[in-house]
């Protein structure tokens, strides 16, 4: 693809977005509501075309919403107010933009009880009106009530808050609990009257989709290591011949003499001591010989006077 058919697409891809982001914030677009059947049959009549409706769908101003003897529908507006149809009702939508910037939501009731519940996030120069034939109910914000139509008489009850009713001229404020009636075209609302105890159908419950149970990963088991290997069968050991016993010869003891005894005894025994030992020597003993003879005479070693060889008698 060249570079010039590139730019031709950049071009054309920032342009869609650009016409997105404008019809998104024109006051066509504001000027919606989700409907929402809860109960089959609900029908759409845009521009003289019905259509059954079985899921969400888009209503705009003009549009008209009925219900038969088992459908009920819920309208939700863009700041969360709602309109939910019972059985065998009929309301037609319509939209006016207000010279201040909001909107005023306008339901003309021709048929069956609708239930309405305004949000207080309405700015001041917004509100929502119920019509049926010459009866006009102002919601305020924070406001909750039901319009029930049943032939040439319209009911107007307060939930929560307080409603204007508006009827020949006349205009009564309606505090919740309460209730006024017009019974024909030409009729002003009666004073309101302790309404009568009536509780809207409750939404059906949605039953939780259970999650998908997700079996758990078995973990690797991991096998037992063992403390000792295993033993191998040890062969099978035939019986030892028995050994003949040998006797121990006996030895000889040998017998000490008295002599050798007392010699044994008369050596000194040495005691130990904690210090170096000392062997004590026993002097030997010294052997006295006799004097020896000299043939020069007796020896002049040892003290005292010579002794003389003895001789004869001295010759004369």
């Amino acid at each position: 693809m060249g570079v010039m058919a590139r730019v031709g697409v950049c071009g054309a891809v920032g342009a869609i977005l650009v016409v997105s982001l404008v019809a998104a914030s024109s006051p066509a677009a504001a000027q919606s509501a989700l409907l929402d059947p809860l109960a089959s049959r609900v029908t759409l009549t845009r521009a003289g075309t019905s259509d059954e409706v079985t899921q969400e769908r888009i209503v705009r101003s003009g549009d008209t919403v009925g219900t038969d003897a088992a459908g009920r529908a819920l309208i939700t507006y863009p700041d969360g107010s709602t309109a939910q149809l019972e059985e065998s009702s009929e309301i037609t939508i319509e939209f006016i933009r207000t010279t201040a910037g909001d909107y005023l939501v306008r339901m003309q009731q021709t048929l069956g009880r609708v239930w309405y519940a305004v949000s207080r996030t309405v700015g001041s120069g917004g509100r929502y009106e119920v019509r049926s034939g010459a009866l006009a109910s102002v919601i305020r914000a924070g406001s909750g009530s039901y319009v029930a139509v049943n032939g040439g008489e319209a009911t107007v009850v307060a939930t929560a808050g307080s409603v204007e009713t508006s009827a020949g001229g006349t205009t009564v404020t309606v505090p919740a609990g309460s209730a006024t009636t017009v019974s024909s075209p030409v009729a002003t609302p009666a004073p309101p009257q302790p309404a009568p105890l009536v509780t809207p159908t409750p939404l059906p419950t949605i039953p939780a989709t259970p999650l998908p149970t997700i079996p758990a990963t078995p973990r690797p088991t991991v096998a037992s290591v063992p403390t000792r290997a295993p033993s191998t069968p040890r062969p099978v050991v035939a019986a030892a011949t028995p050994v003949p016993t040998v006797a121990p010869t006996a030895t000889p003891v040998r017998t000490v003499t008295p002599a050798t005894t007392a010699a044994a005894s008369a050596l000194p025994t040495a005691r130990p001591t904690a210090g170096p030992t000392l062997v004590v020597k026993t002097p030997l003993p010294v052997a006295t010989s006799a004097p020896t003879k000299d043939i020069f005479g007796p020896r002049k070693d040892s003290s005292g006077p010579p002794v003389l060889p003895p001789h004869g008698p001295e010759k004369k």
